[in-house]
């Protein structure tokens, strides 16, 4: 008598790994915006607080005074001019502000303009961009979606693009305009209307500690 060898147990299938989507703002398909002087103001500052901060630390007695208002203003430094940023990415944009961040997708924006940064509007509500400020010699960006024609500029001049691209508002107005036309002509599915403002639990956390930290070297150390 012939004993059949017994039948393996059949294998599960296989879990695909999660692909990054393309809408995630991380993703590979996003492009991260910042001027490249708030990089160059963030390194200087930050080289000239550690030249402050290290021989304060190593002096007898320690001045905590100094210590404490140096780190308080490493902070701000990084909060108000390396953190601002703005990550486009294929199904809208994210706006990195010192305090909060504001996802918005294509569909939920109903006006672009500049003023002294880039701004947007959706669902009646004002954003601001702090990473992508306008430059002050050009003319101001704006219009609205609805109602106005297509690439209106406020005041003299015209909105062209310049043959090297800068990271300010009149530029980057332009290329969410672009993008917003763009996601229109979408055949592959409508983008869903997303518009958030949440604060930043690491940056608000940031700051408590640098104003704790500068409370308690100046006034009780």
């Amino acid at each position: 008598m012939t004993t059949e060898p017994p039948t393996p147990p059949p294998t599960p299938p296989s879990t695909p790994s999660p692909a990054s989507s393309p809408a995630d703002p991380g993703g590979a398909a996003s492009r991260t915006l910042r001027p490249g002087s708030a990089v160059l103001v963030g390194v200087v500052g930050g080289l000239a607080g550690l030249g402050l901060i290290v021989p304060a630390l190593l002096t007898s007695p320690r001045s905590w005074a100094l210590i404490s208002t140096v780190v308080l203003a490493l902070v701000l430094l990084w909060l108000f001019v390396v953190r601002p940023a703005v990550v486009i990415h294929p199904e809208g944009i994210r706006l990195v502000n010192p305090m909060r961040v504001v996802e918005l997708t294509w569909p939920a924006i109903t006006e672009v303009r500049s003023r002294w940064a880039l701004e947007l509007v959706a669902d009646g509500r004002r954003y601001t961009a702090w990473g992508v400020p306008a430059d002050p010699g050009r003319p101001r960006y704006g219009r609205n979606l609805l109602t106005a024609p297509a690439n209106k500029v406020r005041g003299k001049g015209t909105s062209e693009t310049p043959a090297r691209p800068k990271v300010e508002a009149q530029v980057v107005a332009a290329e969410v305009e672009a993008r917003m036309a763009a996601d229109r002509r979408r055949k592959d599915g409508r983008t869903p209307s997303i518009a958030t403002r949440a604060w930043d639990p690491v940056s608000v956390g940031l700051l408590a500690a640098g104003l704790a930290f500068f409370v308690i070297g100046t006034f009780v150390a």
